[in-house]
């Protein structure tokens, strides 16, 4: 067998437990360790009935941004969540519920949780990103006696859709590569295998930068993916400045372990070709040149998700 000089940027997802007391299951768990240094720790798993998480019990803080994600997985919606969901924030332990594909945005040093996931129509998912490679919680104590109602913090809930300011988008030229106007629709999904961006591309995508998450650095997506063929059909390879993840997984909530397709991707300016059919990390340092990715077959649609680790989102194609 070939050694491939790039094998180990692709990783299998590792599911183990997390930290004590942050989940009750065990779920996709990998930090910086395991992911080639990469500044980021990183989890998911689904949720199939009322619990409650991060943590079980009491609050936590940690030295560090965090985005809490959680989103549905309905692929013929992206826009329904199929759960209701209680989060509490800061020392006063103000309640905020949502109904709707959310994020969570922890300010580093900011008391958060319990997350009290009540009510499950559908399974749903839910993903965090600590902005750190090493995934680092100390325990508080809760000072107020309970949970109440407030507006200090609700500007740290966002809805989970890609944010286009309309007026300026009208005024960018057809082929600025950055006016995802062009596949979005006015609900804030993207459309890009639809609208021309590549067969392989997703069905329905939303995409979350910096501006719109109160200014933390990283921007990143949920997506749902069920046609073959080539992502994109702008160029071979592009880069990014900066650092980021490519993450592959299965909708099913009985198994982390199952992602229901096969994919191709190209690694470093030669192009050298990964195929990989389970959930999968592929590792993307800043400046690295990667594509091009081709679903090869679809059993079941699958899930996508980008974490870069900057607020913008620059990836000039690399000539060839």
């Amino acid at each position: 067998m070939v050694k491939k000089e790039y094998a180990h940027l692709i990783k299998p997802v590792k599911v183990q437990k997390g930290p004590a007391g942050l989940y009750p299951e065990p779920r996709i768990w990998m930090e910086g360790k395991d992911m080639e240094g990469f500044n980021a720790n990183f989890s998911l798993g689904f949720i199939k009935n009322p619990t409650t998480l991060h943590p079980v019990a009491g609050a936590v803080v940690h030295p560090y941004y965090e985005c809490l994600v959680f989103e549905g997985i309905d692929n013929r919606n992206i826009l329904y969540l199929g759960a209701e969901v209680s989060v509490e924030l800061g020392e006063e332990r103000e309640e905020h519920v949502f109904t709707e594909p959310s994020v969570v945005l922890i300010p580093k040093g900011l008391p958060h949780g319990p997350v009290n996931i009540r009510r499950v129509d559908k399974p749903i998912v839910h993903y965090h990103i600590g902005l750190a490679a090493d995934y680092k919680a100390t325990a508080v104590p809760q000072k107020a006696k309970a949970a109440k109602k407030g507006d200090k913090y609700g500007h740290l809930i966002k809805r989970m859709i890609t944010y286009i300011d309309w007026k300026k988008a009208s005024m960018r030229r057809p082929d600025d590569p950055l006016d995802y106007s062009a596949i979005a629709d006015r609900a804030g999904v993207l459309h890009p295998a639809e609208r021309g961006v590549g067969p392989g591309n997703g069905d329905q995508i939303v995409w979350l930068f910096g501006n719109d998450l109160e200014g933390f650095d990283v921007n990143f997506t949920w997506g749902f993916y069920s046609q073959c063929g080539k992502w994109h059909r702008g160029g071979e390879a592009h880069y990014h400045p900066e650092a980021e993840i490519l993450v592959y997984v299965g909708l099913d909530p009985d198994n982390l372990n199952y992602l229901g397709a096969e994919l191709e991707l190209g690694m470093g300016k030669d192009y050298e070709r990964h195929i990989f059919n389970t959930p999968t990390v592929a590792i993307c340092p800043e400046g690295f040149p990667h594509l091009p990715l081709i679903t090869r077959w679809v059993d079941k649609p699958y899930g996508f998700i980008v974490v870069c680790l900057s607020g913008e989102h620059a990836s000039p194609w690399v000539e060839a």
